[in-house]
């Protein structure tokens, strides 16, 4: 169905919502509708599961690969999503300061270059949705160009806020639901494997990881495998410090250290 019509305007948008449609269609008409001013090029709808993470239950936009890495955001991952979510609060900037604010977005560092060079450095935007003076998720959007936040703006952004919303926290919305999906991905690590990281910033060896741990070696070395593929790196050294700079497993100082 194409929507293009339909949300033209604000206030069409808000009848449009009125229906409770699929949240990829509500997506798809924020982009197409109200946030065509702002040129947006893709924008994700983010709800929350248990105020651990963000779920991206929508998204519209090209650059599948890259949307499919954040499906599920822990809250203690600082992201703009993650950030607006968190401190209640808008963010806006530009693209190119993306990996300065936000570290752990390094992740995929060629991939935001990418992207700055063909947004021409447009502003990526992120706002919270709120109900009852809580936080419920969050929208975020990418512009390709950047634009001029000015009062007016921003008071558009915040009546968009409230319109998402009471569509999200609405009991005939399927806002809440989790993505089939979504349901098994996990930009976070599992304990175990948070745990051989945290041998490895000391130093162990395989070997002594599998000692240590009651595992094969052969588990140690297929979990490393796992872990070196979702963070997309290609050692044990760098799978260490993307996770210190994503904030996924805390500093632990190395043993020759300690012993100082």
């Amino acid at each position: 169905m194409d929507t293009t019509i339909r949300v033209g305007t604000f206030p069409s948008f808000m009848q449009y919502l009125t229906t409770f449609p699929e949240p990829d269609s509500v997506a798809q008409a924020m982009s197409r509708g109200p946030l065509a001013q702002f040129g947006c090029e893709r924008a994700s709808i983010w709800t929350h599961l248990d105020f651990q993470e963000l779920v991206s239950i929508a998204y519209h936009g090209s650059d599948m690969e890259i949307a499919n890495r954040y499906l599920r955001i822990p809250l203690t991952v600082l992201t703009p999503a993650t950030h607006a979510f968190v401190g209640s609060t808008k963010v806006i900037l530009p693209v190119g300061e993306i990996l300065g604010r936000y570290p752990s977005l390094r992740v995929d560092q060629d991939a935001w270059e990418l992207m700055e060079k063909q947004m021409d450095n447009g502003d990526i935007v992120a706002f919270p949705l709120i109900a009852n003076g809580a936080p419920i998720g969050t929208v975020s959007f990418l512009c390709n160009r950047q634009n001029e936040w000015n009062p007016r703006n921003i008071a558009f952004l915040d009546g968009l806020s409230a319109a998402l919303s009471l569509w999200m926290s609405h009991p005939h919305s399927r806002a809440q639901e989790i993505p089939a999906n979504a349901q098994h991905a996990q930009l976070a690590l599992t304990p175990r494997q948070i745990e051989i990281l945290n041998l490895v910033q000391l130093d162990k060896s395989n070997a002594s990881i599998s000692a240590h741990l009651g595992f094969s070696e052969s588990t140690v070395k297929q979990e490393l495998q796992r872990i070196m593929k979702r963070l997309g790196v290609r050692t044990r050294k760098h799978a260490v410090e993307r996770c210190l700079e994503m904030k996924l497993m805390p500093p632990t100082r190395p043993l020759t250290q300690r012993a100082q």
